[in-house]
């Protein structure tokens, strides 16, 4: 009976400490756990933080671009309204030119009517009146047509004046333009690196993590893919408007 006492009492010793170093391990083990999971929060933490600020570069890239292709817009829009003005003058200064084509076939006819008349004034005495009448009224003719060629010529004058000026202006025009085209190339080049740039590392960073996440954020990978794949569509519109600007620039 003692024996069996004994025997009993030890056992239940035994037990006790058992079950305490097992509840030991489990605390440990639970302890290890937190802090891995812990650390693991906190790389995750700050790699999306990083990608976050990368982000946001990228969308302040793409506004630039988008305000420089606004600027190039207005520019082209200076440039049609220059040509058009000069083909306008253009045609002005044809129609002055024929007029004064025309002015000067009117001097020409005035002039011949002078000399027909001063050989009438010699010819014929006996008509000396009507012929110095006849004079006057040609000399005048001619002093009126001299006269509008002398305005056709300012008016040709300042019509070729205004188109070189104009021409000025659309040469002016034509480089400021170019120079707001290839700063518009440039900042869609740097949208697309840096949207590139923060595409790739967001793929590395889940790459490099995705092994050690909980496996609760399963559920959330439909949404990062729906996510990546319209970065992606972001990233080859700007790689083609990166291209477009380039090969302009190259044909130009």
């Amino acid at each position: 009976m003692n024996n069996m006492g004994q025997c009993d009492g030890n056992s239940l010793m035994g037990l006790g400490r058992k079950n305490s170093k097992k509840t030991s391990s489990n605390i440990a083990q639970e302890a290890a756990q937190e802090a891995k999971q812990a650390s693991d929060t906190q790389q995750s933490a700050a790699a999306e933080a990083a990608r976050q600020v990368k982000t946001q570069f990228a969308d302040r890239a793409i506004s630039a671009a988008r305000a420089a292709e606004a600027a190039l817009a207005g520019k082209q829009q200076i440039v049609e309204q220059l040509q058009q003005e000069v083909q306008e003058a253009e045609a002005v200064a044809q129609e002055e030119v024929a007029s004064l084509v025309g002015s000067e076939e009117n001097v020409k006819a005035a002039a011949s009517a002078v000399k027909q008349a001063q050989l009438l004034h010699q010819a014929l005495l006996a008509v000396v009146k009507i012929a110095k009448g006849n004079i006057g009224h040609a000399t005048a003719a001619a002093n009126g047509a001299q006269q509008e060629l002398a305005e056709r010529n300012q008016l040709v004058n300042a019509a070729r004046t205004r188109a070189e000026m104009l021409l000025k202006q659309l040469k002016s025009a034509q480089i400021d333009y170019e120079n707001t085209k290839k700063e518009a190339c440039k900042a869609a080049s740097a949208a697309a690196e840096a949207k590139e740039k923060a595409a790739r590392d967001q793929r590395s960073i889940r790459g490099g993590f995705r092994s050690q996440l909980p496996q609760t954020l399963g559920q959330n990978k439909h949404q990062q893919q729906r996510q990546q794949q319209q970065e992606e569509k972001e990233m080859e519109q700007l790689l083609q408007q990166f291209d477009e600007c380039y090969c302009g620039t190259e044909d130009v």
